[in-house]
């Protein structure tokens, strides 16, 4: 008999959705890549609240949550945020009820975030979260697509290339840097990091549990396998009761712990 139970908590249970942050300084692209990989992995985007005025072609409830400071102030107070932040001068949240329905739900959510929610989100799910920062191919190229942008006056540009300069300090607490040089090329690398992510042994651990209940383990681990005892112990062969308990260390690794023998003659 032999029995075997591997202490994997973490690839037991449900499904768990996915929080996958994208940061970058204003210009570098996070917004338009942001929007493409959700198209194209089919990942639930979560829209956020603003104070800020709606600028050409956004639509409320899609792009964002347009809402004016006071109405942002009582949802604060009621505790509705996950992570709120002010970004250059007006201030942006996202609602706790989606970072909520996307673990209970085991979806995949794409967060459109700067450098400080991203902490936020980071702090609260450490495990869930999947941090990516989008950075510019040069600072002068930054300023060409500001510029370009022709959305915020030439005060406004200065301001945000001021704060660039200042986000991009924060480009070592995130797990991948995408460099968006080409657009393609950056949807690529976004693409990869979110499909590698999916399939960390972490976050399919369960289909590998579900194999090994179909292999003939119980809800306890634990399989029987018939044998015939060694010589040594006894004269009489038979089956013998071998106990193996596998458990595992930081990382997931397992290893025999304990081979137990018992003789049947005994």
């Amino acid at each position: 008999m032999v029995h075997f139970k591997a202490m994997a908590e973490s690839e037991a249970g449900a499904r768990r959705g996915i929080l996958m942050v994208v940061s970058s300084p204003s210009g570098a692209g996070k917004t338009t890549l942001a929007h493409l990989l959700a198209q194209t992995e089919r990942l639930e985007f979560s829209v956020s609240y603003t104070t800020r005025a709606p600028r050409a072609g956004e639509r409320d409830g899609v792009d964002y949550k347009f809402v004016t400071e006071d109405e942002f102030s009582r949802m604060i107070d009621r505790g509705e945020f996950a992570e709120w932040a002010v970004v250059h001068g007006n201030r942006y949240g996202t609602a706790v009820h989606t970072v909520n329905r996307a673990l209970e739900d085991g979806k995949d959510y794409l967060f459109d975030i700067d450098w400080q929610g991203g902490k936020q989100i980071r702090a609260q799910w450490p495990d869930e979260s999947v941090l990516v920062f989008i950075l510019p191919p040069s600072m002068a190229e930054l300023e060409r697509r500001l510029r370009r942008r022709a959305t915020d006056s030439p005060e406004a540009i200065e301001r945000r290339l001021v704060m660039a300069k200042r986000e991009l300090e924060h480009f070592a607490e995130y797990d991948y840097l995408v460099v968006n040089d080409n657009l393609e090329t950056a949807l690529k690398e976004l693409s990869s990091i979110y499909v590698g992510a999916r399939c960390t042994r972490a976050r399919r651990g369960h289909y590998g549990l579900a194999l090994l209940h179909e292999a003939g383990f119980g809800d306890d681990g634990s399989l029987l396998i018939q044998g015939r005892s060694p010589a040594r112990f006894g004269s009489v062969p038979g089956p013998t009761p071998v106990s193996i308990t596998i458990t595992t260390v930081k990382p997931l690794l397992f290893r025999f712990s304990r081979i137990s023998f018992a003789s049947s003659s005994e």
